[in-house]
C-alpha cells in the first residue's frame, strides 16, 4: 500500500469518516511493522498535531485556496465533537501526507550517500542562529573583538582609545579636513547595536559593516554602510546626517529608516519608517529624491536607476525585532538571508526550486532544524544536510 492511501486513511481516522473496512486495512498496515504503528500513534497525538499546526501557520504557500476550502467544509459540519482536532487535521493533511511519504520513502532508501538520522541531527545542532558580535578596527589598524557584554565592550574600547589617541591626534593635526574612521564589521552569524557620538543608534545585521568617526565634524555627520542596518538618527539642525552606500547616499533629517545594501544583491533598498530622508546619487549631480514614511527606494546597481514603492515597514524591519517575515520572497532570496544569519552554505539541485515563492514568517532565534522543517512542509522541499552545507531539492 502506498503512502497516498495510508495518509488518506489516517486523515479519515482523525476526522471520524473512516469505514469499518478501511479501519481493517489501516490496522493491518499498523501491525506490519513497529515503526508504522509508532508513526500512526504520533500522527493521532493531539499535542503533535498542535505543534505541526503552529509550524504550518508560520509560512503559507500557494495552496491557500485549498486550505480555505477545507476550512469551509469544517465550518459546515454541524457536529461539535473534536472540532478543533478536525480543523487541525484538515489544514495539516498535506503535512500528514508529507510526513508519511518521507517516512516510507526514507525507510526504503539504500543509497550509500544518504546521511543517517543521527548525523543529520548532529549537523543541524551545530548550525546555530546568530549572536551579538563584531570586530572594531580603528583608523590606525588596532582591532578589538566585541560581544554581548556591554561592560566588556566598554573596557575593550576604552583600552583601544588609549592605544590609538596619539595616532589620531597626529592625523587631525596633519589634515584637519580628514577624520580618522572606525570600521565596525559584523560577521556572518552576528548582529550588533551601536550608539554613535551624537546619540544616533544603529542596528547592524549579519555580514554588515559601518564606517564612522569617533567624533563628527562641526558642520556634518557622515557614515558609510554595507549590508543591512537600521538607523535611528538623532536630530541636529546644525549638522545634517548622511549615510553613504553602494551607488548613492542618504540625507537624513532626523528619522528612522532601514538600508539593505549587500554586495551580492542586485538592488539597494532604502525604507523610511518615520521622518524624512532623500536619496542622492554619488555622481555629484544635484538630483535628490525625497521619501515619505511607508515608502521604499529601490536602487539598481546595474543601470543606476531608482524607483519608489509603498511598503509595509514592519516586514522590512522585522529582522531587528526577532523575526524573519517574507512576502513573495523566492527561496533563493530567503536562503541568502538565512545563510548570513545561521552561517551555512547551500546549493540547489534544480534551478527552478530557487524560484519557489513564500509568504510567512519564521522566528529569527529559532532552531535551524525547525526553520528547515517549516520550509520543507510548506514548500514540499527536501533539505539534505552535510556538515555546514545544505542541498535543496523538491521532495
Amino acid at each position: 500500500m502506498d503512502f497516498e492511501e495510508i495518509s488518506e486513511l489516517i486523515y479519515k481516522q482523525i476526522i471520524g469518516s473512516i469505514t469499518e473496512d478501511e479501519k481493517h486495512i489501516l490496522a493491518k498496515w499498523r501491525e506490519s511493522s513497529a515503526s508504522n504503528n509508532q508513526l500512526y500513534n504520533k500522527l493521532l497525538s493531539t499535542s503533535y498535531l498542535h505543534s505541526r499546526y503552529q509550524k504550518w501557520r508560520a509560512i503559507k504557500n500557494n495552496s491557500e485556496n485549498s486550505r480555505l476550502q477545507m476550512q469551509q467544509r469544517i465550518r459546515e459540519d454541524k457536529r461539535k465533537h473534536f472540532v478543533w482536532l478536525r480543523y487541525v487535521a484538515a489544514v495539516l493533511v498535506v503535512g500528514i501526507f508529507a510526513t508519511l511519504s518521507y517516512h516510507l520513502y526514507d525507510s526504503n532508501l539504500k543509497y550509500k550517500e544518504l546521511l543517517t538520522k543521527e548525523q543529520t541531527e548532529q549537523y543541524l545542532s551545530s548550525i546555530r542562529h546568530g549572536e551579538t558580535k563584531a570586530t572594531l578596527t580603528t583608523d590606525s589598524g588596532k582591532k578589538v573583538v566585541l560581544g554581548s557584554s556591554e561592560e566588556s565592550n566598554e573596557k575593550a574600547i576604552s583600552t583601544l582609545k588609549k592605544e590609538s589617541v596619539q595616532v589620531t591626534v597626529k592625523e587631525i593635526v596633519a589634515d584637519e579636513d580628514r577624520l580618522a574612521l572606525n570600521n565596525l564589521e559584523i560577521p556572518r552569524g552576528g548582529e550588533f547595536h551601536i550608539i554613535l557620538e551624537d546619540s544616533t543608534e544603529v542596528w547592524l545585521n549579519a555580514e554588515s559593516s559601518l564606517k564612522y568617526p569617533e567624533h563628527f565634524k562641526s558642520d556634518i555627520r557622515e557614515v558609510e554602510v554595507t549590508g543591512e542596518a537600521y538607523f535611528k538618527v538623532a536630530k541636529d539642525s546644525c549638522r545634517p546626517f548622511f549615510v553613504k552606500t553602494a551607488g548613492h547616499r542618504v540625507m537624513v533629517y532626523g528619522t528612522e529608516f532601514n538600508i539593505f545594501s549587500y554586495d551580492d544583491e542586485q538592488f539597494v533598498h532604502t525604507t523610511l519608517v518615520s521622518g524624512s530622508i532623500s536619496i542622492q546619487p554619488n555622481d555629484n549631480s544635484n538630483t535628490e529624491l525625497f521619501l515619505t514614511p511607508g515608502h521604499q527606494a529601490i536602487f539598481s546597481k546595474e543601470d543606476n536607476s531608482t524607483f519608489v514603492q509603498p511598503i509595509k515597514t514592519d516586514v522590512v524591519t522585522s529582522w531587528k525585532d526577532g523575526m524573519f517575515v517574507f512576502e513573495n520572497k523566492t527561496l533563493e532570496q530567503i536562503m541568502r538571508q538565512l545563510s548570513r544569519w545561521y552561517d551555512f552554505t547551500y546549493r540547489f539541485k534544480e534551478p527552478k526550486v530557487a524560484k519557489t515563492e513564500f509568504i510567512g514568517k519564521i522566528p529569527r532565534y529559532g532552531k535551524f532544524g525547525d526553520v528547515l522543517e517549516i520550509l520543507e512542509k510548506s514548500g514540499n522541499l527536501r533539505f539534505d544536510v552535510n556538515k555546514n552545507e545544505i542541498m535543496i531539492s523538491n521532495r
